[in-house]
């Protein structure tokens, strides 16, 4: 199978000490979290919500701050942190400290960047304390890449030699990171899905990815069901690029769903809550800026606090009994797969000793 790393579906079944927690009603703490560290960046993506100029802020996520998090969320029993929220993680001047920071606390990071800026004085323990490192370029020629990601062909010289620089940098060091590359799917690249394929071969990355672009519920599509299918038969050719070294992964499911759901309520937020790049904590990321939903900052008050407080009880609480999941969220929503899965546990079938 292409999708090694399971992208398109999740790995709750192997947390199922967690699980079981949840199973018996205890509060739990997160297993992973999504988080922006800032809300800057450094380019204009035509899928990216923070393209158009009202929603990019300055803040920041202050890097004392951010290191305390990551020590409060090992300590509680958070296993994973992903740096690949509303803002660009390596424009950040702490993200280098942080990522080791958490490396060293026990957790496992990841992030996730569109590889412009890079500090090659650093990048030898940076890489060493990532699981994972994913460019996002969207795009397998320069044209295409600068009409996609709103900028000119010497930043795409740029990233692709920081692409090259990590892979040559992880494999003189015999680090276990991986590598990959990740193309939103939007009309403007999908001309481009062979050709990025083929970058990624070329460059030596682990893997290349091609996944749906998250609408938000109330957004109009920028990609339809007939566009993906349109699209399968370059889909399907890139694939065909696979290696046992180097794997073409294309989100089927996720491309496929678009917001269809087995499952009334919502319990992935309990495992995978995401953090905004001011520090505002969330339930899910779909409810940036709703104050329904904002449990609180982690500026102001520790992480292990936020979690166990009340507040964030009654916002999981309002997350799985108010929230009409067929209506309210987005046709890709990052919990799916982990909601389906939970689903299913709070439903059992009938005779399941019969299976």
């Amino acid at each position: 199978m292409a999708d090694i790393y399971r992208m398109d579906s999740h790995k709750l079944y192997w947390h199922l000490d967690r699980v079981a927690q949840w199973q018996r009603g205890e509060r739990i703490a997160p297993l992973y979290l999504d988080m922006g560290i800032t809300q800057s960046c450094n380019l204009q993506c035509v899928y990216c919500y923070y393209a158009v100029p009202e929603h990019r802020t300055a803040a920041i996520i202050e890097t004392q701050t951010l290191i305390r998090f990551l020590r409060d969320a090992a300590d509680i029993g958070v296993r994973a942190i992903g740096f690949l929220g509303d803002g660009e993680p390596m424009i950040h001047p702490g993200v280098y400290d942080a990522v080791e920071a958490g490396k060293a606390a026990g957790l496992d990071m990841a992030i996730s960047t569109n590889g412009v800026v890079m500090d090659s004085g650093r990048i030898d323990g940076f890489l060493s304390s990532l699981s994972w490192l994913r460019f996002n370029i969207s795009a397998g020629t320069p044209a295409t890449y600068c009409r996609v990601m709103g900028a000119d062909e010497r930043i795409y010289d740029r990233v692709v030699e920081n692409i090259r620089r990590s892979v040559e940098r992880k494999k003189a060091l015999g680090l276990p990171v991986t590598i990959g590359l990740q193309m939103v799917m939007i009309p403007e690249c999908e001309d481009d899905i062979v050709p990025f394929a083929r970058l990624g071969k070329e460059l030596g990355v682990d893997y290349v990815v091609v996944k749906q672009c998250s609408d938000r519920a109330d957004d109009k599509p920028l990609f339809t069901p007939d566009d993906y299918e349109r699209c399968r038969p370059l889909l399907e050719e890139a694939e065909q690029l696979s290696t046992d070294s180097y794997r073409v992964i294309i989100k089927w499911r996720k491309l496929g769903n678009q917001g269809i759901r087995n499952y009334d309520h919502c319990h992935g937020c309990e495992f995978l809550p995401q953090i905004s790049g001011n520090g505002d904590l969330y339930n899910c990321g779909a409810f940036f800026g709703n104050p329904d939903f904002l449990v609180g900052n982690i500026h102001a008050e520790s992480f292990k606090t936020l979690v166990y407080g009340e507040r964030y009880a009654e916002v999981m609480r309002r997350v799985q009994t108010e929230v009409d999941v067929h209506r309210q969220c987005g046709t890709n929503c990052r919990q799916n797969e982990i909601n389906e899965f939970l689903w299913q546990l709070k439903h059992p079938p009938q005779h399941v000793n019969f299976i």
